[in-house]
Order: C-alpha cells, then structure tokens, then sequence
C-alpha cells in the first residue's frame, strides 16, 4: 500500500480539514461557471440601474449615496472576478488533471496530490501570516482549490449585492446645485481619408491629448473624417459613454451649440430661456461623471468647450482620475486651432494625382471612361484641372457621368479652362478651382428648372437640414420653377424628379432622414457667388439666414435685391419704410423669427413687385389691411402664427396662387374672402380650430378658374365627410385630417360608404386618422367603383384606443408609400400591410397589445414583403415576434427598435440580413440578447448597429 510522507509546518488536521472544505465545494469549473452566471445578472442589474440613472439626470436629479456606492462595490467585484478568472485559465497542471480537465505536464495522479496539499499548507501559513499582522501584500494562490475557494467567496458577495439592489429606492434625487468653477481639459473607405483618421483614433486611444484639431480648405473631406471617427468610437463603446456630434457653421451662436448637444444627450433640463453660462453648468452637471468625445464640426472662431460641458470637477481635481473629455473640431482655419489650443493639429491636404484619380473614377460611369481611350484622356485632364480637391473632383465625375461622346468631354475641358471666363472672377485660387466645379457641374444640370431650384436651396442657413416636403418643394413651387400643372400632385412629382437630379449629381446631400435634404458649405458658398457675389450677373439676393440677426439689415443693403431671405433669425420687429423702398423685391422671407410679433403697415407699401411672401412660424398676432395692396402676391404664407382673423381687404390679393394658414388659430374669415381668390391653386387650411365652420362656407362657393388642392382638418363625422363629397368639381382635397377628439365612440369606420366619394378620396396623398374612438377600421373602395385612394402615398393612424381591427375591402393601395400607426393601444396586428406592394416606410409606436406584426399569412413557409425599406418599432411592451415565419424584405436597409423587450430574435431571410441592411438602431441590452440561428449573422451585422436617437 503505497503512502505519502508529510513533512508540515503547521497543523496537517487543519491544513487537511480546510482541503476537505474546499473540494465540497465541488470542481473549479463549475465554480467559476456558476459564479459567472451570477454575475451576468447582477451587470445586468447593474445595467437597468445605470439606464435609470441616466434618464433621471436628465431631468436635474442625481443618483442617492447609496446607489453610487453599490455601483463602486459591483465594479470591485468585477476586478476581482475578473483576476479568479484569469488565473483559472493559467492554472497548474495538476488542476487540469485532478478535475478532468485537459492539459498538464504531470501524469501521476499521487504526485499532483501531494503537490496540491503542500499548497494548501502554503495558502494556511500565508492566512496565519496575514492574521498575524503582516501588512506585506501576498498574490493568492493559484490552484484548483484556491480557485474554488475564492470563487465561493466571490459568489456569496454577488448574491448578497444582488439581494440589496431590490432595496435601491429611489434611484435618484434632486441633489444640490453643482459648482460653477470648472478646470478646462488638459492642453470602401473614402480616398485619402483612411489614414489621417488612423492617426487621429492612435492618438485619442493613446491618451496623448484632449483637443484636436483638423484643418484644410472648404471641400477637402474634413467632414467625412470626422464622420469616419464618430463610427469607429460608436461601434467602439469601451472608451467613451457618450459621442456627440454637433454642426458649428459659419455665425453660429454658443446658446445654439449648447442646445443641440443637450438635444443630442436628450437632456431636457436646458430652456430656451436660460444664459450661456446656465446651459454650461447643466452640460456640465450631467457630463461631468462621463467619458465624453465631443465632435465639432466646422466652427470658425474659438469656442468655450467649458461652456460646451467639456470639462472636469474643481472639486475632485486631483482626488482620483478624472472622466475623459476629447474634442475633435473640424475648420478651415489653422488660426482657430491656435484659438483653441489644439495639442494635435491635422493639416488635409489635397489628394495626389493617383488618388485624385481613384476618386475620379469611382464617382464616373466606368464603362464610358473604359470605352474610348480619348475620353479617358480628357478626364484625366479633368482630373488635374480639379487640383487634388475631392469636393471638386466628385462634383465634375457627376456632372460627366450622363455624358457619352468625346466632344460632350472636351467642351467640359474647355469650359473648365477657359481664362477669360475666369480671370474675370476675382476669387483665390482654391475657391476657383471648387467655382469652375460647380459652374461645370450647374451647366450640365438638364434644364433653368432644375437649376433654379438648387439655387433656392441657398436661401436656407448653412448646413441646414430642408424638409423637402413641407418646405423646400413649395418654395420651388411658390417661386414659379414648378408651373403648368393641373393639381398639386402634379406639382409635387415634378419636385421629385428635380430632388432626384440633384442628388445625382451630388449637389444635393442625403440625410439620416429621407424627409430631408441638406446642401454642402461649400456648394452652398458658390450658390450664392452666382446670385449675389459676382459683379455683372443678373441676380441679386441677399442671405441671411439663421444668423441671429435682431434686426433687418440697414436699408442700403438690399435695396435693390431681388430675392431676400433673413429666416431663423431673432428679429423682433421692422420698421417703417417708405413706399416703394425695394422696387425689385420680389420674394420676403422672415419664417422662423419667433418673436417677431407685428408687421408694420407700411412694410407692403414699400414691396410694389413682391410676389412671394413668407412670414410663417413667427409670433404674429394680426395681419394689417394694408396687405391688400400687395396685388402682384402669388404666394403666402402665414402658418404657425396666433392670427384668428383676416381683414376683408385680404380678398384682393387677385393673383394670389398659394395660401397656406396651417396652424394659425383662424376664427373668423369674412365671407367670400377665399371663395373669390380666382388664381387660387393651393390652399392649406390643418390645424385650424375643429368648431369653426367657415372653410364650408368658403369652399362651397370657391370660383376660381383653377383645380384648387386643400390640404384640411375635420371633426371626423359623417355630416362632415358627405360636405367633402358635395364640394364643386374644381375643388379636390390633397391631405385629410379626421379628427374624433368630440365624437363619441363608433363601432366601425367605414372609408369606402357613400360619402367617400371622388371628392375625397381620388386625388387625395395624405390621410391622417386620429383619437377617433372606433373599434374596427375598414378601408374599401367607393360604392360603384373598382378602387379609390389611389393617389394615397400616406397613411397615419395615432391614437386610435379602442381599435382592434384594421382591414381592406375592394381597395388597392398601389402608390402607399408611408405607414404610421401610433398609440393605437388595443391594435392586435398589421397583417394587411402584405396588400400593399409599394409600402417604403412602416412606423408602429406605443401598440402595446400587439404581440406579433404579421399573425394572418396564408399556408406559405415565408413571407414576402417586396419593397419596404424602414421599418420601425417603438414601445411595443408585448411584441415578441415580427411573425410566425421568416420574413423576405429584399428592399429592408433600416430598422429601428426601441422599447420591446420581447422581441428576442429577427426573423428575417439570412441573405437579406446579409447583403441589404445598412442599419440597425436599438439600446445594447436589446441587441446583445437577441436570438441568432447562426451567429456569424450577428458578426456581419455588429457594424451596422447603432444606439437610438434620444428624443
């Protein structure tokens, strides 16, 4: 019988009692598996804490003592986990061994017995050493049982952690005022670009520097650069809590920056009303705990990144590490780093010839270039003409991209060189060469139409986001650039087609949000040299939009403008001019002075040719009767203002084409006022007050020589519906809004009865239904007819409580492009949406019973839904499938999904996950914890997720 021979130090009973303890704890695998497990909860726990948190800090309030040090202890326990593990993974061989576990370089069971218990006779004199008083750290023990042991220990920390987060009432509360003192902070991939951007992310990664600073001419990719380094750092969550991203502009105020980057925390605690320095110590008070890279995008003279929350406590300066505060700004300007002191400073420059060329191509129609050797030659000399600009070089790849023939190529070459053209424009070198771009790029845009349009797009402030439906396609059709059509949908395909040319030739830029569009700095600079800075042209604009100008220019300024735009302004009141002043004004535009509150009478007297006016979203209360004497005014628009009535004298506007009185409180209107506006072609009359009755009046009796569009908001009764169906023939309504807010509760809504008749629905785009109380909607065709809606691009349904039940009947909605259905509380699902082959857009939000999007689909394996793009989902508490069977969107890019969480897993076709979608939107707990059939989906997938937009 063999046996071992123990030569101890200390007591053998006890060192083998305290052996005997720890294998009851069972295998170290085991131990670490179950103390993992455990801690998994308890960071998700931790996680629901840090949410909850963070969401009452933007309402003022801080977390209690209590949960800040529960959060520092799991954060301990986290290290020392975190160092079980490490040395589990490193440990001896006779661990491996004696726990079946593979590996180890001692096969003798006996062997790695004793060694193991001379262990444990360390581990006991090292714990008699400590008691004792020995102050001298000592590393644990890396054996299996030491493993165990600490492992169980850690466990019982952890459930005990658990149990106390149960009592962690409140979450936070209103602490005291925070100190104003603050220490500022420490002094296929574009072309070109893939290497300042290594060189930025080694640099902030490194920790060398807070404040960086990239620098080059208008149209460089300074832009695209700090694009580029705000996706790396939010798919690469492990450095910094938050990223934000905010646009500077040339005249941009403090007040303004401030309030977009509280709008990009989605803190709500900044008012309008507060200082500069207020808005910085709020910024502060909720950044000030937080790792933070803020991203400032063309700025142009020094900003106070304190006033901006980027800096550290006074108070707990030296006390431990503090948060880390990184700014990247993008100017044009080396002068302005300096300003800023900058501690890393980042010239672009201008690309080289191969890579001009790279470029080049990649913005061209291969084929042609590869087609004909001469053609290829003259783009190269292109190329070259472009000087390395890369705003420059895309803008003429574009423009060349429709053109086929050599001779269409060499006149572009000759255009672009021409000295006299050009010597007699008095610019620098670099904006020259951008100019020759543009102007090569405006030649060859296909009609003055289309030209005219991108030239109105300068009338809004730089780096303007445009919503193209509500404003910037009127504006166009105001202007008279979108003429001779029969109703406004005409119009409005018109402006499609227009917005669709200029996004291809790249003079127009895409948004996160396809309701809008924004026009390039730089593109946007040599707009306006056309119109207004050039000596000899025929225009001559003035622009001065979103500057925060309190008062309109002095009278010699624009005198002899013909267009002016003074929008997003905080202009408070005009003064008095004389008759004619401005002889060749023929367009007004003050939208968006909100506190401009009164128009002097004498302002149109002094505006004898002006035939575009727009005076919406301002604060003005009465519209003086002189504005009769406007008599060449086409266009008008006074929405979102506090008017109730019109002056009689209003119905002399006898050319008066478009009116739009949305949103204005109108009460009363004398009779006839509108129904004698012959020219009227567009009348927008939502959002006015539901009990005034006046617009039957009005309409019932409209004479008028044109098709009059009316986009209108009624009680949604029957009565109301059948006045719709009676109207004359030259008036059909283009956007419906029925609203049940005063009608009592229906069984069933029926949109296909009588009433519904070709009044109302056949030219009708836009329909919105809302707090109508109703249990079952039916959407049908007329009576008698095939089909009605057919123009129906949109449909909206909010608030529709009691509504279980949406259905089609007879109808087909071919040209449906948007669904939105929100707040419809009771609804089960949206299985009718397979019966609409053109639906691009579907939002459900706050459909909280809805425990499924598709329920009814036929006997097929799959489902096909051809063509949408976006879909998104939002506060759906029960949703916990999109449907029963795989899902085919070919067309999906876009999914946004926020607030559901049942929905664990997205059941869509492999392939389109793979090959189509560009985005995914939705909160870290959400995505990590999603059911995947494969896993490499969600490793393809993983770049192209991104946290939500706060609201």
């Amino acid at each position: 019988m063999a046996c071992i021979k123990l030569n101890l130090n200390v007591d053998v009973n006890k060192g083998l009692s305290g052996l005997k303890a720890t294998l009851r704890l069972g295998r170290p695998k085991s131990g670490t598996e179950k103390l993992e497990k455990e801690m998994t909860r308890l960071r998700c726990k931790r996680d629901d804490i840090k949410n909850q948190i963070n969401e009452a800090e933007r309402e003022g309030k801080i977390p209690t003592n209590e949960v800040s040090q529960w959060l520092r202890e799991v954060e301990i326990l986290e290290g020392k986990v975190a160092d079980i593990d490490q040395d589990f993974q490193s440990m001896s061989c006779f661990s491996c061994n004696c726990f079946n576990r593979t590996g180890g370089s001692s096969s003798n069971p006996t062997e790695a017995f004793a060694a193991n218990i001379q262990e444990v006779e360390e581990n006991a004199a090292t714990d008699q050493t400590q008691q004792a008083g020995d102050d001298v750290p000592i590393r644990e023990s890396s054996n299996c049982c030491s493993i165990i042991r600490r492992a169980a220990k850690k466990l019982d920390e952890a459930n005990e952690l658990m149990s106390r987060a149960g009592a962690l009432d409140p979450i936070a509360t209103v602490g005291p005022p925070e100190p104003t003192l603050m220490l500022p902070i420490s002094h296929r991939s574009p072309v070109g670009i893939e290497s300042y951007v290594e060189d930025i992310v080694g640099y902030v990664d490194g920790g060398e520097g807070n404040i960086i600073g990239i620098y080059g001419m208008g149209g460089i990719g300074k832009t695209t650069m700090l694009k580029r380094i705000q996706q790396h750092y939010l798919l690469k969550h492990t450095i910094f809590d938050r990223v934000i991203w905010v646009v500077a502009s040339k005249d941009c105020q403090l007040k303004r920056l401030q309030m977009n980057i509280a709008k990009s925390l989605g803190l709500q605690t900044l008012q309008e009303n507060d200082d500069e320095q207020t808005c910085g110590d709020k910024l502060f008070s909720f950044l000030k705990n937080r790792n933070c890279l803020l991203l400032l995008d063309d700025i142009w003279e020094h900003v106070d990144l304190q006033l901006l929350g980027m800096a550290h406590s006074a108070i707990e300066q030296g006390q431990q590490q503090q948060p880390r505060k990184v700014v990247v700004f993008t100017t044009r300007s080396e002068i302005v780093c300096a300003q800023m002191k900058a501690e890393k400073k980042t010239k672009v420059k201008c690309l080289d010839s191969d890579q001009a060329w790279k470029l080049f191509e990649q913005n061209s129609d291969g084929d042609v270039l590869s087609s004909d050797a001469g053609i290829k030659f003259v783009a190269e000399e292109l190329t070259k003409e472009c000087a390395g600009l890369p705003l420059a070089l895309v803008t003429v790849a574009r423009a060349m991209s429709g053109k086929r023939s050599w001779e269409a190529w060499n006149d572009a070459l000759h255009q672009i060189r021409d000295k006299h053209e050009w010597t007699t424009i008095a610019l620098p070198e670099d904006s020259l060469v951008m100019y020759k771009a543009f102007k090569l790029s405006y030649d060859s845009l296909e009609n003055d139409s289309v030209r005219e349009c991108l030239l109105c797009c300068a009338l809004w402030p730089e780096d303007y986001e445009i919503f193209k439906f509500s404003k910037l396609i009127p504006c166009w059709i105001g202007c008279g650039i979108i003429h001779e059509f029969n109703v406004i949908n005409e119009a409005f395909a018109k402006g499609y087609s227009h917005l669709e040319a200029l996004g291809a030739a790249s003079l127009l830029e895409k948004c996160d949000s396809d309701y809008v569009v924004k026009m390039h700095d730089v593109i946007r600079d040599m707009a306006l040299l056309m119109v207004s800075g050039l000596k000899g042209n025929k225009r001559k604009w003035i622009v001065k939009a979103g500057i925060g100008l309190s008062d309109l220019p002095r009278q010699e300024e624009w005198q002899e403008a013909e267009r002016a735009s003074f929008m997003i302004n905080e202009i408070t009141c005009l003064q008095e001019y004389g008759a004619s002043t401005f002889p060749k004004l023929s367009m007004l535009i003050l939208h968006g002075n909100q506190n401009l509150k009164t128009i002097p009478p004498s302002l149109f007297a002094s505006l004898p040719r002006l035939t575009y006016l727009d005076l919406s979203d301002c604060c003005i209360t009465e519209l003086p009767k002189e504005i009769c004497s406007l008599t060449e005014l086409q266009y008008l628009n006074l929405s979102d203002n506090h008017i109730i009535r019109l002056p009689i004298e209003f119905g002399c506007l006898s050319k008066l084409e478009y009116l739009f009185l949305r949103y204005t409180g109108l009460e009363t209107v004398p009779n006839g006022t509108i129904a004698n506006l012959l020219m009227l072609q567009w009348l927008d009359i939502r959002g006015i007050p539901l009990a005034s009755d006046w617009w039957w009046d009005e309409l019932k009796c409209y004479k008028g020589r044109h098709q009059l569009s009316v986009g209108i908001h009624i009680n949604a009764t029957t009565d109301n519906i059948e006045r719709l169906n009676m109207l004359p023939l030259n008036v059909s309504i283009w956007e419906l809004i029925l609203d049940g807010e005063h009608i009592s509760k229906l069984p069933s809504y029926d949109l296909g009865t009588p009433q519904w008749g070709c009044r109302v629905s056949d030219k009708l785009e836009f329909l919105y239904v809302t707090r109508v109380r109703l249990d079952r909607l039916v959407l049908a065709a007329g009576v008698g007819r095939e089909s009605s809606l057919g123009c129906l691009k949109r449909l909206d349904f909010h608030f529709l409580t009691l509504l279980e039940v949406i259905s089609l009947n007879r109808v087909r909605l071919n040209n449906l492009r948007e669904l939105i259905i929100f707040g419809c509380l009771m609804l089960k699902d949206v299985s009718w949406v397979l019966q609409l082959p053109c639906l691009n857009f579907l939002q459900i939000r706050y459909c909280r019973e809805m425990k499924e999007l598709i329920s009814e689909s036929g006997n097929s394996n799959s489902i096909t839904i051809s063509s949408i793009q976006t879909l998104v989902l939002d506060n759906m508490s029960n949703l916990n499938r999109i449907a029963n069977r795989p899902l085919h969107f070919p067309y999906l890019e876009y999914i946004d999904v926020k607030d559901c969480p049942e929905l664990k897993k997205l059941s869509f076709g492999v392939e389109m996950l793979k090959n189509r979608i560009k985005r995914i939107r939705g909160e870290d707990d959400w995505w990590n914890n999603l059911d995947w059939d494969d896993v490499s989906i969600k490793d393809s997938l993983t770049p192209c997720f991104r946290p939500p937009i706060s609201e």
